[in-house]
């Protein structure tokens, strides 16, 4: 049978449509496969990000704290002199009023001579005074207590179950030091492992999986509480075999590839890290942080968003491989109407999100593959500017919170150390330019220990309140005070022209914190502090400052207390009134000045 050109031309238009269709399709399938990876790989990056700011959020608070509890000096003195009734007694008290504002409201303390385990939480049912155990090297459940002394330099997590109380928490577990350095006992706190993984690795996203290891890899926090690697500590130590994210992979190297990115985080080299895995047989997009802060990772596993081809193209196909010339270019302006001019404006919003910028993507009004990518991407669009603007608010203020915290004294409000030191810096340079002279006053308060130990520390911490109160509220607004260490503060006045001015603020300070009393039940508390007063050019070295004014304090104590000795350092410039000059050869005569003066 001859075939004519009819036929032909017909057949021609069939392998047309055929080959244009399967190209069609098959370019669709690639695009809308790379879309969904461009779109979950930032969705994963944005989500670990997000997941390390909560895991931050409550963590970070509680390791501060247990820091903070270590470093307490009455726990040191009791470490060091266990058998002290006094000493005890003034470290529970302590401990207690940080049981008051930990999460979990429990602490533990365990001292490193003679194993006597501490312990209470918010039921208080049992005796603070007695240990709740003695811990035994010899016991291998007591073995993280024994690792952490040896091989933990100031705080470590650990999940397990104490071998006592039974209770499975992540502890919190911070090393307490001597004066010369040495590990004399732990002390810490724990999160109930449950209520750490509603908080923290929860996650209310469909197919997203939150995991926290340790820097071996080992499983700390995952939804399913059976894949967390228990006595990660102990187990490493002993070289036993551990639950690690590395055993979910079956590929060797897939596994050298988390190790590198585990590596590059610790290293600082990166501060995300996004691998593609398959993850117990299921392709995952997992995106990898570090805390540096408590030595663990944060993972978050993303099933990359489901997008098949379009199982309507299929009978499109077919329909053009029978259509004529006419049907043909119809379904090319149908095809264009449909496919590519809503790929178009999918591709142009997913460049605009990979760029970082907020896109809006209009609603597909169809209810094809392509209309619910549309609206899952508008979805997952809406979710990343949603948590990027949250976590840019988190970082920010948290930024301010830290920034305050760390220039700030925790219990009088005024400005700690480093605070004052970073504006007295300022401060000079601005005053050598304007002139004027410094003056920096060292305030003590007067038999600060006899207050603590007659009236105990909860007023001790009232009379260091209200002498930072008093100090702020006699000097000028731009004016610097400060809580220098102990019951010790200092006060810097800037712009003084004449060393009148300083026995006038001197003056002025010592009358106004001889009216304050304090309530000590039956009798009222008087209290006063001494002083010690430099007056210097800006241009003076600051420690010599420091020292000139620990001196004249020394000198106020030694001299009876309450009163003020003014000194001034000079270079070459008239400092101490119209008569008188000072400078480095020729310091001016201190001067004792007590009420009235």
């Amino acid at each position: 049978m001859k075939s004519s050109l009819r036929s032909r031309f017909l057949l021609l238009l069939a392998c047309i449509a055929v080959l244009g269709g399967v190209a069609g399709y098959r370019f669709y399938a690639w695009y809308s496969g790379e879309i969904v990876n461009i779109l979950g790989q930032r969705f994963a990056e944005r989500n670990v990000l997000y997941e390390k700011s909560r895991v931050l959020g409550m963590v970070t608070r509680e390791v501060t704290l247990v820091q903070k509890m270590a470093d307490s000096q009455r726990l040191r003195d009791w470490a060091a002199v266990e058998s002290s009734p006094e000493r005890k007694h003034q470290a529970l008290v302590e401990l207690e009023e940080y049981r008051r504002v930990l999460r979990d409201r429990s602490y533990f303390f365990a001292h490193a001579a003679s194993g006597n385990y501490y312990f209470n939480n918010e039921n208080g049912s049992h005796d603070i005074n007695a240990p709740r155990y003695t811990l035994d090297s010899a016991n291998p459940k007591d073995a993280w207590f024994y690792l952490t002394l040896r091989d933990v330099k100031d705080t470590q997590l650990n999940v397990d179950t104490d071998r006592k109380t039974g209770l499975t928490k992540v502890w919190i577990n911070s090393v307490v030091r001597g004066n010369e350095g040495e590990a004399v006992a732990v002390a810490g706190s724990g999160v109930d492992i449950t209520d750490f993984i509603k908080a923290v690795v929860s996650s209310d996203l469909p197919g997203v999986t939150n995991i926290l290891m340790d820097r071996g890899g080992a499983i700390q926090g995952h939804p399913d509480v059976s894949m967390i690697d228990f006595a990660s500590a102990r187990k490493a130590a002993g070289k036993e075999a551990q639950q690690t994210v590395l055993e979910l992979l079956d590929s060797p190297e897939e596994r050298e590839s988390v190790r590198r990115a585990m590596t590059a985080l610790v290293d600082g080299r990166s501060d995300v890290e996004m691998l593609d895995l398959i993850v117990q047989g299921q392709r995952q997009l997992v995106g990898m942080a570090w805390f540096p802060e408590i030595q663990w990772f944060v993972l978050t596993m993303t099933s990359p968003t489901g997008a098949s081809a379009n199982t309507r193209l299929l009978p499109a196909v077919i329909w053009l491989i029978t259509a004529l010339v006419l049907a043909l270019l119809a379904a090319m302006l149908i095809l264009q109407r449909t496919v590519i001019r809503r790929v178009i404006r999918l591709d142009r919003a997913a460049r605009d999100l990979s760029e970082g910028r907020r896109t809006e993507i209009a609603a597909d009004p169809l209810d094809d593959e392509l209309g619910r990518l549309g609206r899952t991407f508008g979805t997952m669009a809406e979710r990343i500017a949603s948590h990027t603007e949250d976590l840019e608010r988190q970082v920010a203020e948290r930024t301010e919170m830290l920034e305050q915290a760390a220039h700030t004294d925790f219990l009088t409000g005024v400005m700690n150390r480093r605070g004052m030191l970073l504006r007295l810096e300022a401060e000079r340079h601005r005053l050598a330019h304007t002139g004027g002279f410094l003056a920096l006053m060292l305030v003590d308060v007067d038999r600060f220990k006899h207050i603590n130990d007659t009236w105990g520390h909860a007023l001790g911490d009232q009379a260091l309140i209200a002498v930072a109160s008093v100090l702020q509220n006699s000097v000028r607004d731009y004016d610097l005070v400060a809580r220098w260490g102990g019951e010790e503060f200092m006060v810097a006045l800037f712009g003084l022209t004449k060393f009148d001015q300083l026995r006038v603020v001197a003056d002025k300070l010592l009358g106004a914190i001889r009216q304050n009393r304090l309530d000590c039940g039956e009798a009222q508390l008087d209290l006063t502090y001494s002083i010690g007063a430099v007056m210097a050019a800006p241009q003076a070295d600051l420690d010599a400052i420091v020292q000139r004014a620990d001196e004249a304090l020394y000198r106020a104590k030694a001299d009876g207390r309450d009163r003020a000795v003014l000194d001034c350092l000079m270079l070459d410039q008239p400092a101490c009134g119209q008569q008188q000059c000072c400078n480095e050869d020729n310091p001016c005569p201190a001067a004792v000045k007590q009420a009235g003066f």
